[in-house]
């Protein structure tokens, strides 16, 4: 017996030779440039660290502080939490703290010339732990469905929390000349598939590679390292790894049958789904496959707009927020009836904060302008000029000429510019609800079918359906959207084979988003009354308005069109990610079947010509000038021919077809749109 278990290592040493991760190489060393956008640098940290009340990694911050990378070697190796490492999975350095300033500037940090001289958030350091941006640790792990802490043998204390905040998926880079340049609330770079990859398999590494382990309990269990404590601690990874491994095999399921996401992209809305009613309800056949990757959407103006999401589908800031902490691992028991249903640990507090650090504290129709995070603005980063004449020649094709009988191709849709004075004219703003007297700007919406852009995303939630137990009070359930017609419905977007599962006894079959919308509701609810929080107080932290989800409008999926004020620092396009620049994005169906029908995701080389990133593509690109990516190595190959990756639709062409928005326009006539963009 002792004999096989020294063979062990060994035998798994062979089988571990065989995975990896494969990874882009380290970033090049540029200088860092974070675009002044009306934060203050105490501002931003505190957005990029704050804690969510999340566990998206499953496992404690002591635990993921001690693992070392996934290389296969006997010697110690480079820790797993190492920013630069992490960087390769696109991730952003963060300084520990701003007070040395040397390190500050280092990192990109210097003082908006609009931002507060006196902030609540100076003389703090909120990046203790030395993470990157979007990385916070919180409070003691506890899982409000046991009451259970996660101890730390020996020493008397428990384990904090480690997770993602929306700073990870919404904080956006580019690369250009000696620059990188970063961008707040911008479209994030990072893959989640691969930090999850690397994550399993270091912690596979740990349990079988000799000496690994060792290391390992070392820095967990600090002074406390006894050949006792080791064993429990040695009990507790095994126990850990085994769940996750069940877990990772039911994800990874759900991705063959749907379609991998990669850099720059994730199905957050099933993801969520996945979290709130398979995970955390443990219900399994909840489970929905991962069928509608969206890139990560950009978030400065976002709090004004009436309804969020790609598909219009959330209105209240709260309760999209508290959602999203929810999709990354902020517990809720949602399980255990012996114990209060809707409790949690998520900080509703400082996710109301964050809201209003992104929205400022003034209605834009009131003060006439949007304040909080600004979006980056393209004249006041080290790109090159714009040429002024294309930029005249562009408004005018964006917002149309009636004297010479000029239709708008783009402000039809995404609306005049935030900063004209049309904007805040009373038709573009509307009251949410009965009793919300304050008004919010009434974004456009676009039947699926008639935008033509893949359907996965939108379609996926109105079809989506999920279990619940008699113990979640949800006030819709029940609820299922009806069948669409055939003249509704696109080609690759077939009816589901059945209008929903069969239920469990005590359990009701319910829509998707509406069971979100009313689980998060009562999740926040509860946490309202557990700190006390008046009627006045909750109207506020609901920011003036109520909740509303819903997954079709006038009995259709559709999706929004957003004012386009710092688009182009936010490539790839269309909501799924399938087209790499704005030249593409203007052009017709052929055109980008030819330049980019598969494309590598993940690198930021920024191509100021055609407004994206630069990309290699198989078979091309043919574009004349444009420069290949350098470099494709650990970068993800995106299909768009399959579906969740189509790249059709929001055309411009003389033919008469399905997601026709404006006819073919000259080389000319794209530069001059690109250009008046990057004015915005």
């Amino acid at each position: 017996m002792s004999r096989i278990r020294h063979l062990m290592p060994m035998l798994m040493f062979g089988v571990l030779a065989g995975c990896n991760v494969e990874l882009p190489d380290n970033p090049v060393q540029l200088k860092n440039y974070w675009a002044d956008q009306g934060w203050s640098s105490e501002e931003r940290q505190w957005f990029h660290h704050a804690e969510q009340g999340t566990n998206t990694f499953g496992l404690p911050y002591e635990w993921f502080k001690a693992l070392e990378q996934p290389e296969l070697s006997f010697s110690e190796v480079g820790l797993f939490s190492d920013q630069n490492y992490l960087a390769r999975m696109g991730f952003i350095p963060s300084p520990a703290s701003l007070e040395d300033k040397v390190q500050a500037v280092k990192y990109g940090y210097q003082e908006s010339s609009q931002a507060k001289k006196y902030s609540q958030y100076a003389d703090k350091s909120y990046n203790e732990a030395n993470l990157p941006v979007g990385f916070a640790v919180g409070e003691e792990w506890l899982d409000p469905a046991t009451g259970q802490h996660w101890p730390i043998p020996g020493t008397g204390k428990n384990a904090r929390s480690l997770g993602l905040t929306c700073a990870a998926c919404h904080t956006g880079q580019l690369e250009y000349g000696d620059y990188r340049i970063l961008i707040d609330g911008g479209q994030g770079m990072i893959s989640l598939d691969k930090i999850r990859e690397a994550l399993g398999l270091s912690m596979a590494y740990t349990k079988y590679l000799p000496g690994r382990f060792d290391r390992f309990a070392k820095r967990v269990l600090g002074d406390a390292d006894t050949p006792e404590n080791r064993k429990k601690l040695e009990k507790m990874f095994s126990d850990l790894l085994d769940a996750a491994k069940e877990q990772s095999d039911l994800e990874t399921e759900m991705i063959k049958k749907g379609a991998a996401e990669g850099f720059t992209r994730l199905d957050a809305l099933n993801r969520i789904g996945n979290e709130v009613f398979s995970s955390q309800m443990k219900i399994k056949s909840n489970m929905s496959p991962i069928d509608g990757p969206v890139s990560f959407p950009f978030l400065w103006n976002a709090p004004w707009f009436d309804w969020v999401q790609y598909n219009s589908s959330i209105m209240q800031p709260m309760v999209r927020n508290a959602g999203e902490a929810m999709g990354v691992k902020g517990m809720v028991n949602l399980s255990n009836p012996e114990k209060t249903i809707f409790s949690s640990h998520i900080p509703m507090q400082i996710l109301h904060e964050m809201e209003i650090l992104l929205a400022g504290e003034k209605n834009p129709l009131e003060a006439n302008q949007f304040g909080g995070l600004r979006s980056p603005e393209w004249k006041n980063l080290p790109l090159p000029p714009l040429n002024e004449t294309l930029v005249v020649k562009g408004r005018e094709l964006y917002m149309g000429n009636p004297d010479n009988g000029q239709k708008p191709l783009c402000a039809g849709c995404h609306l005049p510019p935030i900063n004209s004075d049309e904007i805040f004219t009373a038709k573009y703003w509307q009251e949410l609800g009965e009793g919300h007297s304050e008004k919010f700007l009434a974004l456009k919406t676009v039947p699926v079918k008639e935008i033509g852009t893949d359907c996965k995303t939108a379609f996926g939630m109105a079809y989506r359906t999920v279990s619940t137990p008699e113990f979640i009070r949800i006030p819709n359930s029940g609820t299922v959207i009806p069948p669409f017609s055939e003249e509704q419905t696109p080609h690759d977007c077939p009816q589901p084979s059945s209008s929903g599962k069969t239920p469990a006894d005590g359990h009701k079959i319910t829509n998707f988003g509406i069971a979100l919308g009313d689980v998060v509701e009562a999740t926040k609810n509860n946490w309202y009354q557990d700190n006390n929080k008046s009627n006045d107080e909750r109207v506020a932290l609901d920011g003036n308005r109520p909740n509303g989800i819903r997954a079709v409008i006038d009995d259709v999926p559709v999706y929004k069109a957003r004012p386009l004020n710092g688009v182009w620092s936010t490539a790839p396009f269309l909501h799924n990610g399938s087209i790499p620049n704005l030249y593409l994005l203007l052009s017709t169906q052929a055109e980008r079947d030819a330049e980019a029908s598969k494309f590598y995701l993940g690198s930021r080389e920024f191509d100021a010509k055609y407004v994206g990133f630069k990309y290699r593509a198989e078979g091309g690109p043919h574009l004349s000038d444009v420069e290949l990516l350098r470099n494709t190595k650990g970068l993800f190959l995106l299909n768009t021919k399959l579906p969740g990756n189509r790249n059709t639709g929001h055309l411009f062409t003389d033919d008469k077809i399905a997601g026709r928005i404006g006819p073919k326009l000259s080389e000319e006539e794209r530069f001059a749109i690109i250009e008046f963009l990057k004015s915005l």
